[in-house]
């Protein structure tokens, strides 16, 4: 009787885990493109918004991230159409599917989780353009597995989601000059403050607010390749990064957000049990 309970109770959690997250999806669509209605209201006036945020849409990604990169790709050009995303899982929400899926872009995704890969690797099995591989990416591999890949040197988009290394991983990545960097960033951290998790601690996401690098962490690598930070979205969990000798054309103003979950209905990290020994890069 108990084990049977405990099946039940175990049912109940995960079809309400299944509902809050089927809610956040429609939640977030339905809200940007009422955002996106309002600003053309305020556009007829005359009233330029200030940076990127009104451009956020969704289709395949998980927040509005669809919507900046079709602004930014405006605004910057168009290179070899090519893109190159980890992090995916089983590719029904990511930063670049809009690309593969509509726009008959190219590019590589890497995912190890074996069921994950399974799935995206069956999604793209006859789309010859799209090639999914099961791979980790690591500090000491990235350029490695880029190389075996055929990732040319300047992919239009590089997307960066492991829940940990993801600053580790950019700042190991030489020989490779995407035009537009997307990477997720701990918004839970002050945005102001550089603090990355060490290497050898990131092992990924407990899902508490203990994890990979703050925004202002994240800059100093930009800076030190050669991009600027041009938007963070709504939600404050990915930053999206543009070569400077492309960015003539960006906003001055760019939001730099601390966590904003509540805009997807969704509730606050915890604080982690373990906290890691934060370094200044």
């Amino acid at each position: 009787m108990r084990s049977a309970n405990r099946v039940r109770a175990a049912l109940r959690a995960s079809e309400g885990a299944l509902r809050r997250a089927v809610f956040a999806s429609s939640h977030i669509r339905d809200t940007l493109i009422a955002q996106r209605e309002l600003v053309d209201r305020y556009r007829t006036a005359g009233h330029e918004p200030p940076d990127l945020t009104a451009y956020e849409l969704r289709v395949f990604s998980q927040n509005g991230e669809d919507g900046v990169i079709a602004e930014l790709l405006r605004r910057c050009g168009v290179g070899n159409k090519f893109f190159v995303e980890f992090g995916v899982e089983n590719g029904s929400e990511c930063n670049t599917a809009f690309l593969a899926h509509t726009m008959g872009w190219s590019g590589i995704y890497f995912e190890p989780h074996a069921p994950s890969y399974e799935a995206l690797e069956f999604r793209y099995r006859n789309n010859p353009r799209v090639t999914a591989l099961p791979h980790a990416i690591t500090a000491e591999n990235v350029a490695e597995r880029f190389a075996a890949a055929g990732v040319p040197d300047e992919p239009d988009i590089l997307s960066i989601d492991i829940d940990g290394n993801d600053y580790w991983i950019w700042k190991a990545l030489d020989g490779y000059r995407p035009r537009i960097v997307i990477i997720e960033y701990n918004s839970a951290l002050d945005p102001a403050v550089p603090l990355v998790q060490p290497y050898g601690q990131a092992q990924g996401w407990d899902h508490s607010s203990g994890y990979s690098a703050s925004l202002a962490a994240l800059e100093v690598v930009a800076k030190q390749k050669g991009y600027r930070l041009a938007h963070t979205e709504s939600i404050g969990a990915n930053a999206f990064f543009v070569r400077e000798d492309l960015a003539s054309g960006l906003p001055t103003e760019v939001p730099r957000r601390a966590a904003n979950f509540a805009f997807s209905g969704a509730g606050w990290h915890p604080a982690p049990k373990h906290p890691p020994e934060w370094h200044r890069p």
